[in-house]
């Protein structure tokens, strides 16, 4: 029998594999599985059902591809839609599972080389809620479920993302404290109250000490998404006019709102979608915007694009100003975004978070001042005005963060005997 367990966060930008080692009763640290990989995958066209590339590497290939394959973004954001059943790629269909499987795969992989094992056992990571829908929350728990089980996984088992944060920060405490962990990542923003105790670190009657979970689908994507409203969808067209019958109409929204998400992008390469673009590049008030649209989706410019605003997004996390600039030929980007920019343009996300946890901890009948901790993780906390939010509610509270890409997967691991009790 194996004596490992394994800790997957499958997430929504970045993916980490961590190993609980049952004799030792400790974390595995090893550089081969260290630090984070970027959720992507990549299938380079071919006549040859090759599988794809994955994180990191997919990127890089892609780029090198010109971008003319077939990339995956933020695939667990698909889980909770009933309405993606399968696609195609290279001639050969695929379901959402068979995908993430992929990925899956690929991680378990790298971990059975470290333990030498063909380890069977995984606590997989999921956020608080996956969908305010409870139907869909359950159909995207049991699409990564059937995933972990084609990647080669038999005993799974599922813990919400910000408990698993907590017990990761509860193995750096030496004495118990109340705290509000917040875990925000590229799909979700997540929530819970628990109370942590190193003493009490690997006994597998935890469930009482957890005091609420919640959550909301709202996170660093829709950030870029906002982002790219704003600040550059006028550069493509949005708010030009066209005459119609006499008069001057505002160009619909419609195709603006498409591009606001790069992986939709794609979906404008189509006949009808192509000639509406073409006809008002000849039409609108403003053909140069419209041909700038035609080429962000003849050329396949969208990864790209939002790889410059989510850099814009990072920089804003310490600077007052970041550069956007871009260099494509026909879509010469080169300006400044400010911090105060960004805030109004996400002020409504930021806004909707802040009110779900006001939500959450009236619910839980928690009050801010008998928190003592606030544990901050994830890529999307670093968000000044999204911490900002967190020191105005927990002014007596301390602040904490670290670990910000792979705590999550820390804590999935160490939830092993919580789901594992025989192999004590």
């Amino acid at each position: 029998m194996s004596t490992y367990v394994y800790g997957i966060d499958f997430g929504t930008s970045n993916s980490s594999i961590t190993i609980w080692d049952v004799e030792k009763r400790a974390l595995v640290r090893d550089p081969r599985i260290a630090g984070v990989e970027s959720s992507f995958m990549y299938f380079p066209y071919t006549l040859r059902r090759d599988p794809p590339l994955i994180g990191d590497a997919a990127k890089l290939r892609y780029v090198q591809d010109l971008m003319r394959g077939r990339f995956f973004q933020a695939i667990k954001t698909i889980l909770p839609n009933r309405t993606f059943t399968e696609t195609i790629v290279n001639n050969q269909s695929y379901q959402l599972e068979d995908l993430i499987a992929f990925f899956l795969r690929y991680l378990k992989a790298k971990a059975d080389e470290v333990t030498r094992q063909d380890v069977k056992r995984v606590v997989m990571g999921r956020p608080a809620v996956f969908s305010p829908d409870a139907a869909e929350d359950e159909l995207a728990q049991d699409r990564l479920r059937m995933a972990a089980r084609l990647a080669g996984f038999e005993e799974i088992h599922f813990q919400y993302e910000p408990i698993a944060a907590a017990f990761a920060y509860e193995a750096r405490i030496s004495s118990p404290e109340r705290v509000l962990v917040g875990d925000f990542g590229g799909g979700t923003s997540d929530f819970t109250v628990v109370q942590l105790d190193p003493r009490r670190q690997g006994l597998t009657g935890r469930a009482g000490d957890i005091l609420a979970t919640g959550g909301l689908p709202v996170a660093g994507n829709k950030y870029d998404s906002a982002t790219m409203w704003h600040k550059l969808t006028p550069r493509f067209g949005r708010g030009a006019t066209y005459e119609s019958w006499g008069k001057q109409l505002e160009v619909p929204d419609t195709l603006h709102r498409q591009i606001c998400q790069w992986d939709q992008i794609v979906f404008l390469r189509n006949a009808p979608k192509l000639d509406l673009i073409w006809r008002l590049a000849r039409l609108s008030s403003d053909p140069a915007a419209f041909e700038r649209l035609e080429s962000l989706v003849k050329d396949n410019q969208g990864f790209a694009l939002f790889q410059m605003i989510e850099g814009a997004k990072i920089a804003l996390t310490t600077q007052d100003t970041a550069r956007m600039h871009f260099t494509h030929p026909r879509i010469a980007i080169d300006e400044q975004l400010t911090l105060a920019e960004f805030n109004h343009n996400s002020a409504d996300l930021t806004g909707a978070i802040a009110g779900k946890l006001d939500e959450f901890l009236a619910s839980a009948r928690i009050a801010p001042t008998s928190v003592e901790t606030v544990f901050l993780t994830g890529g999307t906390s670093f968000i000044r005005s999204l911490r900002s939010e967190f020191t105005r509610r927990f002014a007596g509270a301390k602040i904490r963060d670290g670990g910000e890409f792979t705590s999550v997967g820390d804590g999935l691991a160490l939830s092993a005997p919580l789901f594992f009790p025989e192999l004590h």
